[in-house]
């Protein structure tokens, strides 16, 4: 690996995010701002139907995961004591940024 393949990759590491600083539930998705920066956003007024994220590696793609069971992939969400855990891991393609990481108490969990 080259030199400036290293330089990148850490400077990458060090510019991820590590934990949401709050949760905002909203009854509708027009209601996001445009940047979503570190809070985590659960659309649905009663249900929860989707989390709503900007992607914790500043890329600048945002992270839409589904909460609905009917449909398909789903994800879990467990809220508790106000902090936030999601289930599976999120991943994003490596065409877009490949950041892959789990949600687990306001936390982000990185895998690489």
């Amino acid at each position: 690996m080259t030199l400036w393949r290293r330089i990148s990759n850490a400077w990458k590491r060090l510019r991820r995010r590590h934990r949401f600083d709050r949760i905002v539930r909203l009854e509708f998705r027009k209601e996001l701002p445009e940047k979503l920066g570190k809070s985590l956003f659960i659309i649905g007024n009663q249900t929860a139907k989707w989390v709503i994220i900007d992607c914790p590696c500043r890329c600048g793609h945002r992270i839409e995961a589904n909460l609905m069971q009917s449909r398909h992939p789903h994800w879990d969400l467990f809220v508790k004591g106000g902090k936030a855990s999601l289930s599976p891991s999120l991943w994003v393609p490596s065409d877009r940024c490949g950041s892959h990481f789990w949600i687990k108490g306001n936390r982000i969990k990185w895998v690489s």
